[in-house]
């Protein structure tokens, strides 16, 4: 299917679902006790009627539709899309419904007759259940005060016949015919400026030029150089990616360097950004390039997911193969996990502790990056109510696996 069209992106996005789910023969509801999502909110999104906030929730589906890592590469990047066009749909009704209250009586306002804005689904919206540490619902936006009533027309006088004008002295017909004597003056500067300019241009490009005509750095940081863009973001692949990916294995992150910015390359650069004091949004600007060819330390370095799972074992006493079972669920193991939710919050490390819950803890972000202090912190939530209710959907999904 296209993606050019109206929610294109979001039908190529149910598709791949619906190729995942067919292949398994399992139906709606065996799939949600697996994936710890209710089977009517995968029947929402196979349809295309909506797209979840979270990509997490996407990541336990396809992991119960038995996909590998290209295909959950995959999943993520047409759900970025999907998520993207969901969005722009939600921004485009208030300016459609203000372009048909304007127009003739009658009209139809295209965004509005294309686009189910009913069936978009936000965060805390009908499937805030299937996040593993729930944000805040999205405050409802207030509706816009009812347009007054048009007043009818009254007829309008006649207006009085304009005097014709006079007929303007000699003198100054002749003045206002020539043209100004400060034209050429203006045209010579302008001329002036342009030519500076251009010389300026020729000496700045001949500035940033490197010595193999490249139009890079002369030092073969790649990343700095005009063969990439000035930011390197998801869905892109290249060798911009590779050398990327590489600069980050550097720096102690675990991923394949295979030149595709996936989810993975992104919670690394999450983490790096985080830990090297830049804004963490997964968009690698200059300031994270530089940084990354700075870097002389192992900002990425943590635990194995050995490791980690003998230290759940041994805080997590009361019950610690479920405890397992569910940060494995939540992170697959891996202490520099990172899930960005539809409302500018995250989800951090082995168990996936969500911004609001780090507050309530009295948490950082840095420290829910600390393998030792998010196994303790999340032991503390269950010691609430000794239970996993904290993490409600990979408790059904634990649950549902161990019966199988």
């Amino acid at each position: 299917m296209s993606g050019n069209g109206v929610n294109g992106d979001m039908e190529e996005f149910a598709e791949l679902l619906r190729e995942l789910k067919g292949r398994t023969n399992r139906s709606y509801a065996a799939l949600a006790a697996r994936s710890g999502v209710s089977a009517s909110a995968l029947h929402r999104y196979c349809s295309g009627a909506s797209v979840p906030g979270d990509y997490e929730v996407l990541a336990r589906f396809g992991r119960a539709c038995g996909a590998g890592g290209e295909e959950l590469l995959e999943l993520h990047r047409r759900w970025v899309l999907a998520d993207a066009e969901r969005k722009r749909a939600v921004s485009r009704v208030p300016a459609a419904v203000s372009a048909g209250r304007s127009g003739a009586a009658g009209a139809v306002t295209e965004g509005v007759s294309r686009v189910d804005v009913s069936q978009v689904e936000t965060a805390g919206g009908p499937d805030a259940e299937t996040r593993a540490e729930p944000g805040p619902g999205a405050a409802s936006e207030p509706k816009p005060e009812p347009e007054p009533e048009p007043e009818p027309m009254r007829p309008a006088a006649a207006p009085a016949p304009a005097p014709a004008p006079a007929p303007a002295p000699a003198s100054e017909a002749v003045s206002a015919a020539a043209p100004p004597r400060r034209r050429p003056l203006l045209a010579v500067l302008a001329l002036a400026v342009f030519a500076a300019a251009g010389v300026a241009a020729a000496l700045l490009g001949k500035a940033l030029t490197s010595s193999d005509g490249s139009g890079g750095s002369s030092d073969g940081r790649l990343l700095l150089s005009s063969r990439c863009p000035v930011v390197v973001s998801m869905g892109q692949s290249d060798a911009c990616v590779h050398e990327l990916q590489s600069l980050l294995a550097r720096a102690g992150g675990r991923l394949d360097v295979d030149g595709a910015f996936g989810p993975v390359t992104q919670m690394r650069v999450v983490v790096f950004q985080l830990r090297s004091g830049l804004t963490p949004d997964g968009s690698v600007d200059e300031r994270t390039k530089r940084a990354l060819y700075e870097n002389e330390g192992k900002p990425l370095d943590t635990w194995t997911p050995d490791r980690v799972t003998r230290r759940i074992r041994e805080v997590f006493t009361e019950d610690p193969e479920r405890a397992v079972g569910i940060a494995d669920c939540a992170s697959y193991l891996d202490p520099l996990s990172t899930l960005p939710n539809s409302n500018s919050t995250r989800n951090w490390g082995v168990f996936q502790l969500y911004d609001g819950t780090l507050r309530k803890l009295g948490g950082t972000r840095e420290q829910a990056l600390d393998p030792d202090w998010n196994i303790r912190a999340a032991h503390r939530l269950w010691a609430r109510t000794h239970d996993f209710s904290a993490w409600r959907a990979c408790d059904r999904a634990y649950r549902a696996g161990s019966k199988s």
